[in-house]
C-alpha cells in the first residue's frame, strides 16, 4: 500500500520518438547510391506500409515484412519486437509532416481547411490507418506535427487556449471520419445499381409513420440517384466547422 502507480510509455511510442530523434540528426534519410542499405527501422516500417496499402494491415506481419526486406524474421528484432509496435511507427510514418507554407495572420481558415484536406487525403491514400486502434490523444511526432500546425494557424485567432485544442480535436476528427465514410464499401463502390439497391431496401423497411421525413425526402428521385461522399460533401461539413470557429472568433 502507501506505492505510487506511474503510467508506463507505450514502447511504440517511444520507438517512433527515437527513430525520429534518429533522423533529426542523421539529415534528411534520402536514398543513397551505391550497395543496398542494412536493415533499419525505416526500411522495416516502408515495407510493412506497403503491405498494408496492397492488403491491409491484417497482411501485416513481422515474418512477412521480412520475407518482403529478404531477411530473417529474427533480423528485425533488433529494430521492432512486436506487430503492435510496428503498427505505431506505421500510422506515425503515414502521417507525414503537413506540407505548404506556414500560416500567415488573416489566413487562419484557408490554412486550417489545408490541413483538414491533408488529413482526410492521407487517410484516402493510406485506408488501413483507419482500422487502427485509437488509443488517446496523438503522441507521436509526425501525429503531432498536425495539431502544431493547425495551432499554429489558431495563434491568430481570439480563441482560448482551451477552445484551440477543442478545435483541433473537431477537425481531425471529423477529416478522419468524413475519409472513412468516403472509403466505406456501401459509399464508395455503390455506383448506380448500388444506389438502386440501398435506397430500394430502406423504401422497403421505412414507413411514413415512423419515418416521414425520410420517406419525403427519398420520393424525390433526385434524392436518391447516389450514395457517393464527394469532395463536395467534405468541403460542406468543412465549411461549417470553420464558419462556427469565425463566429466564436468574433466573440472573443
Amino acid at each position: 500500500m502507501g506505492e505510487q502507480h506511474r503510467t508506463r510509455t507505450p514502447s511504440g511510442i517511444e520507438l517512433a520518438w527515437r527513430a525520429a530523434r534518429t533522423r533529426g540528426e542523421s539529415g534528411t534519410g534520402e536514398a543513397r547510391s551505391g550497395p543496398r542499405p542494412a536493415l533499419s527501422l525505416e526500411r522495416i516500417v516502408a515495407a510493412a506500409i506497403g503491405i498494408a496499402d496492397r492488403e491491409g494491415l491484417a497482411a501485416v506481419s513481422l515474418a512477412r515484412v521480412a520475407a518482403a526486406l529478404g531477411s530473417a524474421t529474427t533480423s528485425l528484432y533488433r529494430h521492432v519486437r512486436a506487430k503492435d509496435d510496428l503498427v505505431v511507427l506505421m500510422r506515425d510514418a503515414a502521417a507525414a509532416p503537413p506540407s505548404g507554407p506556414p500560416p500567415e495572420a488573416g489566413h487562419w481558415r484557408a490554412a486550417l481547411a489545408a490541413v483538414a484536406w491533408q488529413i482526410h487525403d492521407l487517410h484516402r491514400r493510406h485506408p488501413w490507418v483507419l482500422s487502427v486502434p485509437a488509443s488517446g490523444p496523438p503522441s507521436t511526432p509526425n501525429e503531432l506535427l498536425w495539431g502544431e500546425r493547425m495551432l499554429a494557424a489558431l495563434a491568430h485567432t481570439a480563441l482560448t487556449p482551451h477552445d484551440q485544442l477543442r478545435a483541433v480535436t473537431l477537425i481531425y476528427g471529423y477529416a478522419r471520419e468524413q475519409a472513412r465514410l468516403a472509403l466505406d464499401p456501401v459509399v464508395a463502390g455503390a455506383g448506380a445499381d448500388g444506389a438502386r439497391d440501398y435506397f430500394g431496401f430502406l423504401a422497403s423497411v421505412m414507413t411514413p409513420d415512423r419515418y416521414p421525413r425520410f420517406c419525403r425526402l427519398f420520393a424525390d428521385e433526385a434524392n436518391t440517384g447516389s450514395i457517393g461522399h464527394t469532395a463536395e460533401d467534405f468541403q460542406f461539413g468543412l465549411d461549417r466547422i470553420l464558419a462556427g470557429l469565425a463566429e466564436l472568433d468574433r466573440d472573443g
